[in-house]
């Protein structure tokens, strides 16, 4: 049954409450998957941009180990319409599983997300496009988005979300719980080549001659998989590529 307004009400105060009594940063991700089980999600996402908010930065999920390893072999942060929403800055976005066409870029993961169980996706943002950082939060469900908007109603779900945003920080690097690096950016094959020949311990003049273009052009292809994986130095760029599976030895 939908949720009648007084209930409502007190149900907003019981999360503010437990939200206020957490005496960790981490305990605020157990707190938001807590209160996302009570109103019915199967999982919870969370995300957030890098802080000038035109790159996705990091996501924290409770979905399935079996899931989120299947997003990550298949890349899926490439096409992945949450994400895509959350760096233009949309309001919301939402999805039924297994509903869109094969013409949509979006078609193997939104019919994948149906065959682990979730049946709809409905995710809100906030912060602002033009004022840097913002964050999304995402309700799982084994039910579809009617259902959901008629047992709970999305105007109410994203104020349960807009609670949780607002008392979920950004993680640190250190922090657990379900957290991993959200990356947009494909390498290209040349980036990748470069990597690989970096990580063999080729200097920039013998990969230059091996890829057969300038010295330049080699450290130019560096500096852009440097960006595109968020590294400081160049060796640092090579271990997160083997780590994230760009690149093999």
């Amino acid at each position: 049954m939908p949720l009648d307004l007084a209930r409502f009400e007190n149900a907003l105060a019981d999360i503010h409450q437990r939200f206020q009594k957490k005496s960790d940063p981490l305990d605020s991700w157990v707190i938001a998957q807590g209160v996302a089980k009570e109103i019915g999600a199967t999982a919870i996402n969370l995300g957030g941009t890098n802080l000038e908010g035109d790159q996705p930065g990091w996501g924290r999920s409770s979905m399935s180990d079996g899931w989120l390893e299947r997003y990550e072999d298949k890349k899926y942060h490439l096409v992945d319409p949450f994400i895509a929403a959350l760096t233009a800055g949309q309001s919301e976005v939402l999805t039924d599983c297994g509903t869109l066409p094969r013409s949509d870029p979006a078609y193997d993961l939104n019919h994948d997300l149906k065959s682990y169980g979730y049946m709809s996706l409905y995710g809100t943002m906030y912060g602002s496009a033009d004022n840097g950082y913002r964050s999304i939060v995402v309700y799982c469900s084994d039910k579809s988005i009617a259902e959901v908007q008629k047992e709970i109603g999305l105007p109410k779900l994203a104020i349960v979300h807009a609670l949780i945003a607002a008392h979920t920080p950004r993680p640190n690097t250190s922090d657990g719980g379900g957290q991993f690096v959200v990356r947009i950016d494909p390498l290209s094959a040349r980036e990748t080549d470069v990597l690989r020949w970096l990580a063999c311990g080729f200097r920039n003049d013998q990969i230059a001659l091996k890829a057969g273009i300038a010295e330049v052009t080699v450290r130019k292809h560096l500096l852009s998989a440097r960006r595109k994986l968020r590294a400081s130095t160049r060796e640092q760029a090579v271990a997160i590529a083997i780590r994230d599976g760009w690149i093999t030895l």
